[in-house]
């Protein structure tokens, strides 16, 4: 036969080749004579063929399988070769051998190298790669299509130990009709899992090719390949133990003898110990076989226990197993356990029988006869049987009180047999014949329970003389023995415990003159004087209270549980307490119903009940519109019209956070309104701030929906303001900016406003600045916030805003900060109406948002890049000389030149020549946006930016509006009306001056420039035009420069909207809450 090396192919691919050539998955050849070249066809997952042709030039060979393709050899031309070796062997001289050997090591050669140079098909080179690895039943268990089944026999050993129970061992026997020793086993395991051949003796060997396990064995020689495994694994720490073995021997972990007993006991298994051989053994989970038996030892005058059946067992501790001659028995722990003391009991007295004597055999069967019973059948002659009694246990336990000490009596009582275990008196026993057994488990299960207690002991009663000490013992552990034993007390125990739980009797009305909440506690055996008390001791975190007569009140009592809550939660003082009445505002009514509701039968008057109505469920409410309102208000704007006038109707305070666009201007107008149309004769004047910005945007609203009211802008210089202020008695309605307010305070400290509306509101964000401090002083009976961010740093700006609208709703600063985000969460939710565009998706039109990317030109880059380098050392020095804090604000300004040199470098690099990548992608979108017909709005926070790109677009040929912090307020409005009625396609407007206030439905699509430390002030402005009127789809362009740092502001911006969102979803953090490495992280250091 001609010989094929496999060092001219992979060794993969010559395996399977060689697979294939054994299986007989060669079919039909045909010769051509003339070519000198033959055709083989060869079954695979397809019919393939192979085609070798001897030319003068040399040898080719191809195959029509895909692996071919890639330029490798295939497992197809190895199996056809094979084949074809007997056929054209004598026609090949040794030449044309050496040649065609060679060739094959050149080609393989030259794949490999021009495998880079040429890339295959990647589809085809998966193909043959993974082919290779595709399993048959001959690469299995199966090595050949007539493979010969082998016969295994297998020895079972217990291998003693000098110091440790027994370890079992196994040995196997291989052969075809004969048997022989596997005398190295892990070698054999390792030849069969590499389907390696294996070498008995010269008169047989294993070869996997041509021999085969049946399944019963296969699974065997799985299981021993595992063990093996594992074996090599902890070879470090098993060493040792494996060193004393025959290598034809293997150790079996207890991890593996259930599967291997269980396998093994069903085929042909030697079972070896030190004592027998056994032609097989046994697995059972059946009862152990041992029988002990109990005589009377008339020459001691005494008892044996013959114990001799112990010791034909082996006790196999790793294991869990007893073998009893060839059975295994699995046993429990606690079976194992108490086999190992009977094992030294033996050991100890070198006697199969155990005497015992007379005065033992009580406390003998009353302790060892319940687990001699675990282990197998205790045999008691008839004699000693006629003897025994064995009556129910009655444990007693006598409780009595002197003065503050209380003492305990523990009885066992067998019929007229009594045992005292803690007492000095001892039980009189009449002589006879009788044997007592007791029932010490359930005697034990009692004493653990009395030694869990605080008892001391004297050395003859039991007893605790401290007050907590008693209290734990009757609340905690009485109640564990109340079903177990009989519990005789005085009546000085029984009137330390109430009969029953206590569940107060609770009624809460509301006093709506007062807007105060009375919540009343009655309870039925508690006089009304002590409750204070109790609650005093529930705020200090007590166990329990002890009434005047001795009576203990436990404190831990699900009763108890809500009242400990909602005093803890409302930080209410007990001292302030009335005869069991405690007075609250009532803002606090919607966390008094969370702790005192029905379920714990709490009881509500007429006029609490409707104001849970009224602010839980608005949308039921039913408050008329006013009638003078010249628009229609949507469905859920009415519903914040409900909820705006039931929250006024008990003088809360709230904050309107719907989403932008959603018409908080209008629901708040509509609000003022009802109030002028209800209380117009004694109406007081109302008072809206806004920013300056939005000023004239709500004298434009006003106008619009409520022409009736005489509204006046207070604007102007300082005595035309302060003339304003002094003549309000014709005023319906003022407004003011944050900044007026500020500068004019001591101009209405005098006035006071029927109701105050904050546009905005997160411009008090700060409780320490002066407008927040000037906001605050305002005099208003109700008080209402606007803003569609209330938050945007942290909870602190949530807290700026309730003080401002309800003073003392959240406690102090420093508690507030203490205060888990849960507990903030459900007390402001109520009090907070904020719906989303998507909770009125039928009102307005989808918004699609993309990022668009662009790259610094060549110039910008270089600049970019020295900037940078610049800006980190900077940075870095900066914060090792003055700090981390003290550095922020230079950070910033070297941030905002690389977020300037991303939008233009010539913003503050003077005669600046070359182009912009950003301003280049904008022209672009803008041209593809007019001949689309599309309108515009273009936002960026450089107002510098924004008249570079107006003269851009004005050589372009395009008209604009433009609009910044310049923009005087009267001319915004103006604006806007303009472009909504479809004059001019581009608005470019400042992304500070106009993120809020505009209502701009003239426009379809939104671009911002460059991005904003604050995402809010970004959403807002995309929500200019998102706004409801708008009929068409709103496509909003996010622009930012790849690989600078608006990438990482983006990045950062979404990472920082989780705090907010968690409490109102509004939100995200500016650049004064970022850490240090977060900054380190925006500039790479």
């Amino acid at each position: 036969m001609m010989y094929i090396n496999k060092g001219t192919f992979t060794q993969a691919v010559y395996r399977r080749g060689l697979q294939y050539y054994n299986q007989g998955r060669v079919g039909n050849f045909t010769h051509y004579e003339d070519e000198d070249l033959w055709l083989v066809n060869i079954m695979g997952s397809d019919q393939y063929k192979v085609s070798i042709q001897f030319t003068n030039e040399g040898i080719s060979y191809s195959c029509s399988c895909p692996a071919h393709e890639t330029f490798q050899a295939c497992k197809h031309t190895v199996a056809a070769f094979l084949e074809l070796s007997d056929v054209i062997e004598d026609s090949l001289d040794k030449e044309v051998l050496d040649q065609f050997l060679s060739q094959f090591e050149r080609e393989s050669v030259f794949r490999r190298n021009s495998f880079n140079r040429r890339m295959p098909d990647p589809a085809s080179e998966m193909i043959n790669l993974f082919s290779n690895y595709i399993e048959t039943p001959e690469a299995s268990n199966q090595t050949s299509i007539v493979a010969k089944p082998l016969k295994c026999e297998y020895i079972l050993k217990t291998h003693n130990r000098p110091w440790d129970s027994p370890l079992l061992t196994i040995e196997i026997k291989i052969g075809e009709q004969k048997t022989y020793v596997v005398k190295k086993i892990r070698e054999l395991l390792e030849h069969i899992h590499q389907q390696k051949e294996f070498v008995f003796t010269k008169k047989f060997t294993y070869d996997p090719k041509v021999h085969d396990f049946v399944k019963e064995d296969w699974d065997i020689i799985q299981l021993l390949t595992e063990i093996f495994s594992s074996e090599n694994f902890y070879h470090g720490e098993s060493s040792l133990l494996y060193g004393h073995l025959d290598k034809r021997e293997m150790v079996v972990p207890p991890l593996y003898a259930d599967r291997l007993l269980q396998l093994l006991q069903y085929r042909d298994c030697e079972f070896k110990t030190d004592m027998d051989t056994y032609a097989g053994f046994e697995c059972t989970d059946e009862e152990l076989p041992f029988t002990f038996e109990l005589d009377q030892n008339q020459q001691a005058d005494g008892f044996n226990l013959d114990l001799h059946f112990l010791n034909s067992a082996t006790i196999l501790q790793d294991y869990q197993y007893i073998l009893f001659e060839n059975v295994f028995y699995k046993v429990s722990q606690k079976q194992l356990g108490i086999l190992n003391e009977m094992g030294k009991i033996i050991n100890m007295t070198h006697n199969r029988t155990l005497p015992i004597k007379r005065e033992q055999i009580e406390p003998f069967l009353s302790h060892v006869m319940p687990s001699l019973n675990q282990i197998g059948d205790l045999h008691i002659t008839e004699q000693i049987s006629n003897d025994i009694i064995q009556p129910s246990l009655q444990a007693r336990l006598y409780l009595d009180m002197d003065e503050e000490r209380l003492s305990a009596n523990l009885e066992y009582h067998y019929d007229q047999y009594t045992f005292y275990p803690f007492g000095s008196q001892t039980e009189e026993r009449h002589k006879s014949n009788q044997i007592l057994i007791r029932d010490m488990e359930k005697e034990q299960e009692v004493m653990n329970i009395i030694e869990s207690a605080p008892f001391k002991y004297n050395g003859n009663e039991l007893y605790i003389d401290e007050e907590e000490e008693i209290f734990s013992f009757l609340h905690d552990v009485l109640p564990k023995l109340e079903d177990k034993i009989a519990i005789y007390t005085t009546n000085q125990i029984k009137h330390m415990m109430l009969e029953e739980k206590q569940y107060p009797d609770i009624q809460i009305d509301l006093d709506a003159s007062e807007n105060f909440l009375e919540i009343n506690f009655d309870f039925e055996e508690i006089d009304s004087n002590e409750i204070q008390h109790i609650f005093q001791s529930l705020t200090e975190k007590k166990r329990y209270y002890r009434l005047p007569n001795g009576t203990f009140v436990p404190l831990e009592d699900e009763a108890f549980t809500p009242i400990s809550k909602l005093m803890n939660e409302l930080n209410i003082d007990p001292q302030t307490m009335d005869e069991g009445q405690i007075t609250v505002p009532a803002y606090r009514g919607m966390q008094v119903e969370e702790y005192m509701n029905k379920e714990i039968g709490a009881k509500y008057n007429k006029a609490f009940r409707q104001l849970l109505r009224d602010i839980k469920t608005p949308d039921e409410s039913e408050y008329p519109l006013p009638e003078t309102l010249k628009a229609d208000l949507r469905e859920y704007q009415n519903v914040g019209y409900q909820w705006l006038k039931g929250l006024s109707q008990y003088h809360f305070g709230g904050i309107l956070a719907d989403d932008m666009g959603l018409g908080k201007t209008l629901q708040a107008i509509a609000f003022l309104l009802s109030e002028w149309e209800e209380y117009q004769s004694s109406q007081q004047t109302a008072l809206v701030i806004s920013p300056a910005s939005l000023v004239y945007n709500w004298k434009s609203e006003f106008s619009k929906f409520a022409p009736q009211l005489n509204v006046v802008v207070v604007s102007g210089t300082k005595d035309e303001r302060k003339a304003k202020l002094e003549n309000t008695t014709e005023a319906d309605v003022l407004i003011t900016s944050y900044p007026s307010l500020r500068q004019d305070i001591e101009l209405y400290q005098p006035l006071t406003f029927s109701t105050m509306i904050l546009d905005e509101a997160q411009a008090i964000k700060n409780h320490l600045t002066k407008t927040a401090r000037a906001v605050k002083s305002i005099i208003a009976a109700k008080r209402f916030a606007l803003s569609g961010t209330p938050i945007e740093n942290s909870l602190d700006e949530l807290w700026s805003i309730f003080d401002c609208l309800m003073p003392g709703f959240f406690p102090n600063k420093k508690t507030f900060n203490t205060l888990p985000q849960e507990q903030i969460s459900r007390m402001s939710r109520p009090f907070i109406l904020r719906r989303l565009k998507q909770d009125v998706l039928k009102e307005l039109p989808d918004k699609i948002e993309t990022v668009h990317t662009s790259e610094l030109t060549k110039d910008q880059k270089q600049l970019y890049l020295g900037y940078l380098e610049r800006i980190q050392g900077e940075a870095k020095n900066a914060i090792a000389t003055e700090g981390f804090q003290k550095s922020r604000m230079k950070i910033l300004a070297g941030l905002t030149r690389l977020r300037q040199l991303c939008c233009h470098p010539s913003l503050f690099i003077e005669n600046y020549q070359g182009e912009s990548g950003k301003l280049n992608q904008l022209l672009d979108i803008v041209e593809n946006a007019r001949e689309n017909g599309q309108r515009m709005l273009i936002f960026s926070q450089f107002s510098s930016m924004l008249q570079i790109i107006q003269q851009k677009l004005t050589e372009a040929g395009m008209d604009t509006f433009y609009l910044d912090g310049q923009t005087p307020s009267r001319e915004r409005v103006e604006m806007t009306e303009r472009f909504n009625q479809g004059e001019k396609e581009i608005f470019l407007i400042s992304l500070k001056a106009g993120g809020t206030g505009l209502n701009l439905t003239g426009a379809d699509t939104v671009i911002l420039y460059d991005l904003w430390w604050n995402p809010a002030i970004e959403e807002q402005a995309a929500g200019r035009a998102h706004r409801i009127g708008q009929k068409k789809v709103v496509q909003v362009f996010r622009l930012i420069t790849e690989g600078t740092i608006e990438e990482k502001i983006y990045s950062l911006q979404q990472k920082k909207r989780e705090l907010i969102e968690n409490v109102i979803q509004p939100g995200e953090t500016m650049f004064k809450s970022l850490s240090e490495e977060e900054i380190k992280e925006l500039l790479s250091m």
